[in-house]
């Protein structure tokens, strides 16, 4: 494989490797840092400072914060491009990556025909997407709609990690898609050692809840669907993982709905400590309106874990594996839940397929390959590699 020179354009990267939130996508950039020349262009956040190193890729923050409007999106979009055009001076680059399609992509597409370098886009989020009850995605304002379709019309190809995400970058673009899934580390997240996916009957008690307290994850749906639950499962406990602005609303709903002693509101933990939680529990379940793939579902699977959530993002993708219903119908979410806590046989047989379909389609090591490909495939298309002239 030709040694390339990638640049990824991202909203926002940690300084520190272990630094909560965009995990798989620092898994991600280490596994193209191995392979070919990356650096990271981070748009918004950090703070801007002096290039800095995060698995052994250099990052060049440009701390533009969160300033919004026009005047806002117009500054990211140019110091981006600047970025970008600057890293190419110094050393040619050969593609241009914008992880994330709005700003992002659209930094990485007009940067791209400043350079003549084919341009990757990726749709990872909220980006194609308007809840306005909640004030969530870029399709809410005209600023996130015009940067997603500049990435849509502009890049060489774009590529979304679960199909009713494709589907709908399909929907909205004549030019090439593929489905490139973010991938999970298999020897990290697997399931116990000679246990079977099943947890023993001492543990096999907890539903596993992870992510963000925030309103697209619908951590409140999640207490109301265990509410159902658990009166008639005394043994039956919750573990919400993550933090965000709901925490305190989330505090006093377990006291109004009578969960005192059932719900375990963990906060924020360490990446490290996720594969035992997973391999802890009985059952993912997942609440979000909306998932660009659902990163904690691929993990879960990863570990043998059975999934039971809304049906977005990657869950879809589960077949046996997960179950899945409409979006916002907490009936239906707790039926499909009992139904695989109240049967060992098909929770054993979800839980093994779960496994099966990471190793087959989530494969970190397998899905950073395939990227690659497709990185060769564009730069071959367009010019050859800066390392070959």
């Amino acid at each position: 494989m030709t040694r390339l020179r990638v640049v990824v354009v991202v909203p926002g990267f940690p300084v520190e490797r272990d630094e909560p939130g965009l995990a798989a996508v620092v898994d991600l950039v280490e596994r193209i840092g191995r392979v070919h020349d990356c650096r990271v262009v981070a748009l918004r956040h950090p703070p801007a400072g002096r290039p800095y190193t995060v698995a052994g890729v250099r990052v060049t923050a440009l701390g533009v914060g969160t300033s919004g409007g026009a005047r806002g999106r117009a500054a990211v979009l140019a110091r981006g491009v600047r970025a970008v055009m600057s890293l190419h001076r110094r050393a040619p680059v050969d593609l241009v990556h914008g992880a994330w399609l709005d700003e992002p992509g659209a930094v990485a597409v007009l940067a791209g025909r400043l350079i003549r370098r084919p341009v990757l886009a990726s749709v990872m989020g909220g980006e194609l997407v308007a809840l306005p009850d909640i004030g969530y995605g870029a399709a809410l304002g005209r600023g996130g709609r015009w940067t997603a379709a500049l990435a849509l019309r502009g890049a060489d190809l774009v590529t979304a990690g679960a199909s009713p995400v494709l589907a709908a970058v399909e929907a909205r673009r004549r030019g090439p898609v593929a489905l490139a899934p973010l991938g999970v580390d298999l020897a990290t997240f697997r399931p116990r050692e000679g246990g079977g996916p099943v947890p023993p009957a001492d543990s096999a008690r907890t539903i596993l809840w992870a992510g963000g307290l925030e309103p697209v994850k619908d951590p409140s749906a999640m207490l109301r669907v265990f509410a159902r639950l658990a009166p008639e499962r005394p043994w039956l406990r919750l573990e919400l993982v993550g933090d965000g602005a709901l925490r305190p609303f989330l505090e006093g709903e377990v006291g109004r709905l009578g969960l005192e002693g059932r719900v375990g509101l963990r906060g924020q933990v360490a990446r490290s400590t996720m594969p035992d939680r997973y391999r802890g529990a009985t059952l993912l379940a997942v609440t979000s309106r909306h998932e660009g793939q659902s990163m904690v579902a691929v993990e879960a699977a990863a570990c043998g874990l059975p999934v039971v959530g809304t049906r977005v993002g990657v869950l879809p993708d589960l077949p046996d594996a997960a179950l899945t219903v409409p979006v916002g119908d907490e009936p239906a979410l707790a039926a499909a839940i009992a139904a695989v806590l109240d049967d060992q046989v098909r929770m054993a047989a979800m839980g093994h397929a779960a496994r099966h379909i990471a190793e087959s389609r989530f494969d970190l090591d397998a899905t950073s390959a395939a990227l690659f490909d497709r990185y060769e495939a564009l730069v071959r298309r367009r010019v050859a590699p800066a390392s070959e002239r």
